[in-house]
């Protein structure tokens, strides 16, 4: 039996991977903005 592929054999394309690494860096940096706010509310009392 010959087995039926699609024209482009990308198994993952860039455009999506791009994206979900710009999604993991942005929920990194905003994690770490709220990190450094409340550590700097923390310390100022």
């Amino acid at each position: 039996m010959e087995s039926v592929r699609p024209d482009n054999a990308d198994p993952i394309p860039l455009q999506r991977s791009q994206h979900s690494m710009a999604s993991i860096m942005i929920r990194f940096v905003g994690l770490l903005l709220i990190f450094v706010v409340v550590m700097g509310l923390l310390w100022s009392h």
